[in-house]
């Protein structure tokens, strides 16, 4: 099945209606995965060789470097300095999630199709996986507080340490569940902060627990922990940052969040350094309690778990899921009773 979006245009009222009748809409949100699969034994330096093979976006020439990223990427109508802000600091949130080993739990489909569960064949293998997530919130813990349930820092250096730090973190990180599929998974996964270029410092915190992951909404909550100040300082900054930015952008933008539907997603394709794409949304669909969305937004392998931002839309965050039958790319639902 072709992965490539390049050249989809789906503006019009006319041109969804004409889709949505040849087509079962729930077909709109199966499909392949893109999570960045690599063989046992192949490492981080491998991904650049995925980044220079894919068939998906050959040059990728769809992706913007966030150093690059100006005001006239965004469609017109939209070079804001608020917009352009937001993008950014949507970016400062958005980390390369590695994983080491695959869960043996992994199921042979995705929940209700046929289509094949990523990275099933490479069960109980020490096989790197990676994807993307997004930064969600920042909780501090210290010895004495309320619901203090873990005494120390569960990071794996305080737990081969004699001496484990009191005083930490848990950052809270939204993801898709097909990156990182239950504990087993989260105890051998990384999470690569401010990687936005090929020259990026290492920063990396680590996976310890799965709050909630469910394969039918392909939703995932990871856990994460660091007792490191500096970092989580700064990320507390970020999420504020975020915060402020957001609420002035609703409300520029809420009006037209529906008509214009423009879509941004960061993410960071095979792995690599963090790459963002403009777009827009295609179809919403109505699932239980929440909602799913397919777009022309520009992805890859290793995009998956990638929030897929609705300009003007807030804070609900749809994880990229993949892409369908058709070339539309699919989100997995927002996790709000989770978060």
């Amino acid at each position: 099945m072709s992965h490539r979006v390049t050249g989809i245009k789906l503006d019009s009222q006319a041109d969804h209606n004409s889709m949505a009748s040849g087509e079962d809409i729930s077909t709109y949100f199966t499909g392949a995965h893109e999570v960045q699969e690599c063989l046992e034994g192949q490492g981080e330096i491998d991904l650049h060789t995925h980044l220079a093979n894919c068939k998906k976006n050959p040059g990728h020439k769809n992706f913007v470097p966030l150093n690059q990223l100006s005001l006239a990427h965004f469609p017109s109508g939209y070079h804001d300095n608020d917009v352009y802000d937001l993008t950014k600091a949507i970016a400062d949130l958005t980390v390369r999630i590695a994983v080491k080993l695959t869960s043996t739990d992994r199921p042979e489909f995705v929940p209700g199709t046929k289509d094949p569960y990523p990275c099933y064949d490479t069960r109980g293998q020490n096989s790197l996986s990676t994807g993307t997530g997004t930064v969600w919130e920042v909780t501090k813990y210290t010895e004495g507080m309320k619901g203090y349930t873990y005494r120390t820092c569960p990071c794996p250096e305080c737990d081969h340490s004699d001496t484990p730090s009191k005083v930490w973190w848990r950052v809270d990180m939204v993801t898709a569940t097909h990156v990182v599929f239950d504990e087993s998974e989260a105890r051998q996964s990384s999470c690569r902060l401010w990687f936005d270029d090929d020259k990026s410092p290492v920063v990396k915190i680590y996976g310890w627990k799965v709050v909630a992951s469910k394969a039918d909404i392909d939703g995932c909550v990871l856990w994460c922990a660091t007792h490191d100040v500096d970092v989580a300082d700064k990320l507390e900054q970020m999420t504020r940052r975020f915060d402020d930015l957001c609420g002035k952008v609703i409300d520029k933008y809420l009006s037209r969040r529906d008509v214009d539907k423009v879509t941004i997603i960061v993410s960071h394709p095979h792995g690599c350094s963090k790459q963002v794409s403009v777009g827009h949304w295609v179809d919403r669909q109505e699932v239980g309690l929440g909602t799913r969305y397919t777009y022309t937004t520009c992805t890859c392998p290793g995009s998956s778990g990638a929030w897929v931002y609705r300009l003007g839309g807030g804070r609900s965050l749809h994880p990229h899921s993949g892409v369908n039958s058709l070339g539309l790319n699919y989100s997995g639902e927002w996790m709000d009773e989770y978060l």
